[in-house]
């Protein structure tokens, strides 16, 4: 086993306690961002901001079960031909990409999870799109 001078130490002994420093030090940064930056408050804001985008999908009636949980949305399309309920996922999805969004239903249910430093005009462009997209997908 190798030694690791100047502690005389196996050198797997010395990365591994450098390596639990560092997990350490990097756990503390990230509590102190979110204690420092308010980061919970200001997603509170944001998901506020979010849904009063997302409002219209709400009054769709092509959309079930519109709910929220923190920074996360999901949806359900209601799809009553059984052949267009099994590809909506992969329409979605190529739809979506066209639109530059990165979503991926699970069936007919859209999930929204977007990132934590959601910009208003990214706010309203993620909802745009995301309207754009669902009638699209809802159209064929």
């Amino acid at each position: 086993m190798a030694v690791c001078s100047p502690l005389s130490m196996p050198c797997e002994l010395v990365l591994s306690r450098v390596a639990t420093r560092m997990a350490i030090r990097a756990a503390l940064a990230t509590l102190a961002i979110f204690e420092e930056d308010d980061v919970l408050v200001q997603n509170l804001v944001r998901a506020a901001k979010l849904s009063n985008a997302l409002s219209p999908l709400t009054m769709d009636s092509r959309v079930k079960y519109f709910r929220q949980q923190g920074m996360i949305w999901a949806f359900d399309a209601q799809v009553d031909d059984p052949q267009l309920a099994a590809t909506f996922s992969r329409r979605f999805f190529a739809s979506a990409l066209k639109h530059e969004l990165l979503l991926r239903p699970i069936g007919t249910t859209v999930y929204l999870m977007p990132p934590y430093i959601l910009s208003d005009a990214d706010t309203g462009l993620l909802a745009e799109r995301l309207q754009t997209v669902f009638d699209e997908v809802m159209q064929a």
